[in-house]
């Protein structure tokens, strides 16, 4: 015999205020995440070198087809300590027709060997708009706080190209990047908005973040990171020169996540 799925639909009657004419509770918020790209390029290097069980490379990238030329950036500094400032940024948008209610930031750092978190403080501010440029507004956060809520291992390793220039860079497990996450929160209207993150290690280590990896491709249109150091006072682009170095530079995204509601 054949079966009939049976879908059954009940009516209730819908709970108003009589007196106000208000509306039924709203509707619930949605949950979600924004990535700004990602930093593994799976577990088997571009020389066929596996990854440590459980974990991936994060490799520096060539365009597919081009086996002379690389991509040699590793990190870009996010870090603070005695001698030296600074801090990292990236942007997003906010589409149109939505608000988010952020409630967490995500930033992805390494600070050399070892599998012991040598992180011990994040800083975080939220722009609307470029923070190089003037106009811009601080909308949330700031670089003195440290937020830092947790701190993860990635299960990622950074390492050069492991085949392009020949011979290559034989991948190592001595840049673990790590994940962290602080507890931000904030209210979003659409527009664009810049992520700027500083950390600082308990080694006394330099921090960076790595850039976002797409097999095959050295960069895409619209990659605008940018960096800011005390020693010049100034925010600039976040580059990659290139293995061997050929002009022109491309510039460079770097990963993170904002969680939120809508």
């Amino acid at each position: 015999m054949k079966k009939i799925g049976l879908y059954l639909l009940f009516l209730l009657p819908a709970a108003c205020n009589k007196s106000t004419g208000d509306s039924p509770n709203p509707p619930a918020l949605t949950d979600a995440v924004y990535k700004n790209g990602i930093l593994s390029t799976g577990n088997v290097s571009n020389s066929g070198v596996t990854a440590p069980v459980g974990y991936n490379w994060s490799e520096a990238q060539h365009s597919t087809g081009n086996t002379s030329l690389s991509n040699v950036l590793l990190g870009i500094a996010c870090h603070y300590d005695a001698f030296s400032n600074f801090k990292s940024a990236d942007d997003f948008t906010v589409p149109v027709g939505q608000t988010w209610n952020v409630s967490k930031v995500s930033v992805y750092a390494f600070a050399g060997s070892g599998m012991t978190n040598p992180f011990d403080v994040l800083r975080i501010q939220l722009w609307k708009g470029n923070p190089s440029v003037a106009g811009s507004n601080l909308v949330a956060g700031d670089l003195t706080t440290n937020v830092l809520n947790s701190s993860i291992d990635s299960m990622t390793y950074a390492i050069q190209n492991s085949a392009v220039p020949a011979p290559g860079v034989t991948p190592t497990t001595t840049r673990p990047i790590w994940k962290l996450t602080a507890n931000i929160t904030a209210t979003l209207q659409p527009g664009n908005y810049w992520l700027v993150w500083q950390t600082h290690t308990s080694t006394g280590a330099s921090g960076f973040s790595p850039p976002v990896k797409i097999k095959g491709s050295r960069g895409l249109p619209g990659w605008n990171a940018i960096v800011y150091s005390s020693s010049t006072n100034a925010w600039q682009v976040a580059f990659d020169t290139g293995i061997p170095f050929t002009p022109p530079t491309l510039p460079q995204d770097l990963a993170f996540e904002i969680e939120y509601k809508y």
